[in-house]
């Protein structure tokens, strides 16, 4: 199937490993990205691996990822028309910081 991919900075490929570093670095404070960029990379991995077999470790990273692109765009959907978002700069959006802090530690089994 072909899909419409997001634009994102982040051109990493999709695996936990990548997952659990841009995490981290957001955890930290030390994304060299906007949240919106890696909420576009989680929503692209989604899209890649959508109909993959996968092992139980890629599907705790599919259902996070899921998770992260899905509670971006609820998020923002309840203070802004899509009108609205359509004409701001999503780079300068940040979602609630300890919800990164729960995907993390999800994700490390937690």
């Amino acid at each position: 199937m072909e899909w419409d991919w997001n634009k994102t900075s982040i051109k990493l490929p999709y695996s936990y490993e990548n997952l659990k570093a841009l995490l981290d670095a957001v955890c930290r404070k030390e994304n060299q990205f906007s949240q919106v960029d890696f909420c576009m990379w989680c929503d692209n991995l989604t899209m890649a691996w959508d109909e993959e077999d996968l092992d139980d470790q890629d599907q705790l990273v599919f259902h996070i990822t899921r998770d992260i692109e899905a509670q971006w765009d609820m998020h923002w959907s309840e203070f802004y028309t899509q009108e609205k978002l359509s004409k701001m700069d999503l780079s300068k959006l940040k979602l609630p910081h300890d919800w990164f802090g729960e995907w993390a530690a999800e994700l490390d089994g937690k």
